[in-house]
């Protein structure tokens, strides 16, 4: 009854999630989608009905995952749809068929014109429902504009009863789908769909084709360029974003003459025709092949390895091009490509390129003199809708005898056939966008590419493999090949070694498959973008990872997510939740083992390795052309600095050790206080240190008055807590804490209600007053993610803390260290229990000590006192008396202690006791959650 009140009379009620009423939509500002609920409802049913108007095969390939997970644990469903408009696709009807759990029907045009949008699941007595207007399509799914209502009832229910009802009555006279009708339906559609225009060309004339949002950004950035006098600029656009079309409405607004360099003679041919539709027919245009003396037409085309000739480029002027574009520009450390660019002398010169981050050690972006006219990385481009949707499957890898079956040099034939069986049967299931497949499949090896090209031609497929020594005519063939629709010249697949991660068009592709390991996020995100190109009849693109035993799966969700701050916390939760995070129709899916893999891995991960840390440190660097301030690192999509700071204990140190151009000296004591403010700063988890450390920066007495003054609400607990963390008597008797570790003077700023001299000095020496403001605007920064607080705390459900931070955050008088703690800690003096839990105990962990910590349910916790404690220990008797004593229990978790770098726990609300459980030592408790635990993080724990 309460989620009924709280979803219709008093939205301030407690009460359990699954009670309350729901609204579903696509909302991308709140990170949310109608596919995240589905999937969640088709993961926990018993049976399931569906009753929509329009099936598509996307929005079906979009819950594949689920459809499987259903089919393989024997749960039924029943799906009814209709004829309406004839717009429910054969294919997608053919799919649910071929699963064997689901009975389909159809509802024909002579029986009623159905429009209903329901999604009923059973669940132990209960039903879950979703009405409103969302088909089973992928618009529906991810990005229209949908309006649905979930609710819960038992079965008892009156609506719920009525809703089955309705569906029971026209699923018993809806028109089974038999062989016959699906022939004459196939006709029907296919009759109707080549009458309504779905896609539109480019028209071949100028007047029809105008910039989209990302070239009219980038046009206005490199003009901006051009009007303060640059000479040079760098365009950061991600594959497919339309970078060509962008070049030829920026060399129309130039003027003059033109030089486009590609360096491929196939990109270079369609790059011809593009500039052809957006100059117009009568524009001067000519390719360059190096035959005969460069034309005079105002447009010149040419390959990287025609113009880096030095018999071609010294028969021409230096002057000879106002204006010089090079695409794939990543490249520019080459001596091909330094050779051009030393010799011709341009007004403007300037390149585009999808990974500027290159390995080479080339600074590409001191070679555009830092000017970056425009960034979009592939998130943005799919905000845009400037990319082919995907939809993503990680899936678990086969192995022998728990040993992947990626190393072909370690099987015989006969296993490595298996992991080729296991391919096929997989991509076959999960199928491809479009009507003919076109695949691409990146491999380790030449000879596994070999064998996969082999074996799959045995199955009847028509494959062939190509690695970087081949001729570069043959992989044109090749290329044509797969891209034709001649049944007898077409091929279904290329196995790819060390080719394609780039430069290479191949707009058809509507199936990728990852065959190796993911080393590295910007090769993912180059192979990935050889599918992701708009083409006609292509409506989303499967993408297949094979994923197995790998130390850097973690590279998967950072390249997915195009999100390279290496935050674990994001890590972990686009692998749990990926759908709600990544923009529009594109969708993300990973079998259960895969994704406890990919766990593993970001667990077992160290993002503060130096070579890390360092390389994305110089990146950034390099794009600005300076030392990059600390809030930079978020702004230009860099790693999140805190991976520094940790490692390093303070900015200023990392940089003295890292960076030769930086030469700023603070006396011993001036960098222990910026170790110090780093460590309670930067995170930003408490806004109040970083306003008072801005208020104690101005000096002044009546310390602790204006604190009041600035934040009248605080209790005395809380005034005295803030006070205690500037005047160092927090941290007084814990010398050995990591905050104090090897300093030899005391850390405070206020002493005796005013602001230390000492500190006022340490703000005079050059350099420091700059150091801490930089900390107090990453502080302020990073503090905008930790809102809204909780139920009058200074905590952030399902956000990460330390023991320190429980200890500073919880009010409490001084810091208590983890062994002190113990796994719980009653604070008299704020009335608080708070209890931390390591979910997985590692075999380091005494059995005494390994208890079997748990969650029953998202809402029940199950955990166990000391084993020196029974029900007549004083902490036990706290929490047993919890509503007379009026202490508030709070619960923090982590997975297990093996996570590299850090030793956060989230925070997951307050408990409330339920009962003891046996009478012996230990106590086994049971906890009731105000707030119930997020699926992905129930999920995480228990993978």
């Amino acid at each position: 009854m309460l989620g009924l009140e709280r979803g219709f009379l008093d939205y301030t009620v407690p009460a359990n999630a699954d009670r309350i009423p729901q609204f579903i939509s696509n909302d991308p500002s709140r990170g949310e989608k109608v596919i995240t609920t589905m999937r969640e409802e088709m993961r926990n049913c018993d049976s399931f009905m569906f009753s929509v108007a329009f099936i598509t095969y996307d929005g079906v390939n979009a819950l594949l995952e689920e459809f499987k997970y259903l089919r393989d644990h024997g749960i039924p469903g029943k799906i009814l749809t209709s004829q309406y408009q004839n717009f429910t696709e054969p294919k997608a009807i053919r799919k649910i068929q071929s699963l064997g759990n689901i009975e389909i029907k159809i509802v024909t045009e002579e029986q009623m014109k159905m429009h209903s949008k329901c999604y009923i699941f059973s669940r132990k007595g209960t039903y879950d429902v979703i009405i409103g207007s969302s088909n089973l399509t992928n618009n529906a799914l991810c990005s229209n504009g949908e309006w649905n209502v979930r609710f819960n009832s038992l079965s008892t229910g009156e609506l719920v009863k009525d809703i089955i009802d309705s569906f029971e009555k026209v699923f018993e006279h809806a028109m089974p789908i038999t062989d016959q009708w699906m022939e004459v339906y196939e006709e029907i559609y296919d009759r109707y769909r080549f009458s309504t225009p779905a896609f539109h060309d480019i028209p071949a004339q100028n007047n029809g084709i105008r910039p989209n949002k990302m070239q009219e950004e980038a046009l206005r950035g490199l003009q901006e360029i051009r009007n303060r006098g640059g000479t040079r600029a760098l365009v950061i656009s991600a594959t497919g974003s339309g970078k060509t079309y962008l070049s030829a409405f920026d060399a129309k607004a130039y003027g003059g003459r033109f030089l486009y360099l590609v360096h491929r003679r196939p990109i270079l041919n369609k790059s011809f025709e593009s500039f052809r539709r957006v100059l117009g027919s009568g524009a001067s245009m000519a390719k360059y092949d190096s035959s005969q003396g460069c034309p005079d037409e105002d447009y010149i085309f040419a390959t990287v390895q025609t113009m880096s000739n030095p018999e071609v480029y010294r028969r021409i002027p230096r002057d000879r091009f106002d204006y010089i574009m090079i695409d794939e520009v990543h490249h520019i450390g080459a001596p091909t490509y330094q050779a051009i660019v030393d010799y011709f002398e341009p007004s403007f010169l300037a390149g585009m390129t999808a990974t500027p981050d290159r390995s080479d050690g080339f600074d590409i972006y001191g070679f555009f003199h830092h000017n970056i006219a425009y960034e979009i990385r592939l998130k943005q481009a799919m905000e845009y809708n400037l990319v082919c949707p995907f939809h993503y499957f990680g899936i678990s890898d086969i192995e022998v005898g728990g040993v992947s079956l990626d190393d072909v040099s370690r099987f015989s034939d006969i296993e490595f056939e298996k992991r080729v069986e296991y391919v096929i049967d997989n991509a076959e299931f999960y199928g491809h966008g479009g009507d003919r497949l076109r695949g691409l499949a990146f491999c380790s090896t030449l000879k596994e590419a070999e064998m996969f090209s082999t074996m799959f031609n045995r199955r009847g497929y028509r494959t062939a493999w190509v690695s970087g020594s081949l001729d570069k005519d043959v992989l044109e063939i090749l290329i044509e090949r797969l891209e034709s629709d001649e049944e007898d010249y077409a091929l279904d697949y290329i196995f790819a070694v060390d080719l394609f991660n780039e430069g290479v068009d191949i707009p058809s592709v509507n199936q990728v498959i990852m065959l190796r390991p993911t080393e590295s996020p910007i090769v993912y995100i180059q192979q990935l973008g050889r599918g992701l190109r708009l083409d006609k009849g292509k409506d989303f693109v499967t993408v297949l990872d094979f994923i197995g035993n790998y130390d850097k799966n973690y590279n998967i969700p950072i390249a997915l997510s195009d999100d390279h701050s290496y935050s674990k916390i994001e890590a972990r939760r686009f692998v749990a939740s990926g759908d709600s995070i990544i923009y529009g129709n594109s969708t993300i899916s990973f079998d259960e083992v895969s994704k406890a893999k990919i766990y593993e891995s970001i667990d077992k991960a160290s993002f503060s390795k130096d070579a890390i840390l360092v390389e994305a440190y110089m990146e950034l660097k390099s794009k600005l052309g300076r030392i990059p301030k600390l809030i930079e690192f978020r702004k230009y999509g860099s790693m999140d600095v805190l991976n520094i700071l940790l490692k390093h204990n303070s900015y200023h140190n990392f940089l003295k050790k890292k960076d030769k151009d930086y030469h700023t000296a603070f006396s011993p004591k001036a960098e222990e206080m910026l170790e110090y403010l780093t460590k309670i700063i930067a995170p930003g988890k408490r806004v109040l240190e970083v306003e008072v450390l801005k208020m104690i920066c101005s000096g002044g007495d009546s310390v602790k008055e204006r604190i009041e003054e600035m934040h009248p609400e605080l209790d005395q607990n809380a005034l005295n807590n803030i006070v205690s963390v500037f005047d160092g008597t927090f941290y007084k008797n814990h010398k050995n804490h990591k905050n104090h570790k090897n300093h030899k003077n005391d850390i405070k700023l206020i002493s005796e209600n005013k602001v230390c001299d000492d500190f006022l000095h340490m703000m005079e020496e050059a350099g420091f007053k700059e150091a801490v403001q930089d900390l107090i605007d990453l502080g302020l920064d990073n503090n905008t993610s930790y809102s809204p607080l909780y139920r009058d705390t200074n905590f952030v459900l399902n956000r990460m803390y330390t023991y320190d931070d429980v200890c500073r955050l919880m009010n409490w008088k001084a810091n208590v260290n983890a062994q002190t703690i113990g796994g719980y800690k009653f604070d008299k003096t704020t009335n608080t229990f708070s209890i931390f839990i390591n979910y997985v105990k590692g075999e380091d962990v005494v059995e005494s000590q390994r208890y079997d910590d748990h969650f029953e349910n998202r809402n029940t916790l199950i955990a166990f006192s000391k084993s020196t404690e029974g029900k007549g220990a004083n902490n036990m008797v706290c929490v047993g008396d919890q509503v007379n004593n009026d202490v508030r229990i709070h619960l923090f978790v982590r997975k297990n202690k093996k996570d590299e770098g850090s030793k956060e726990f989230y925070y997951l609300g307050e408990l409330d006791f339920v009962s003891f459980m046996n009478d012996e030592k230990p106590v086994k408790i049971m906890y009731r959650l105000k707030d119930e635990v997020r699926s992905d993080l129930f999920d995480y724990f228990n993978s």
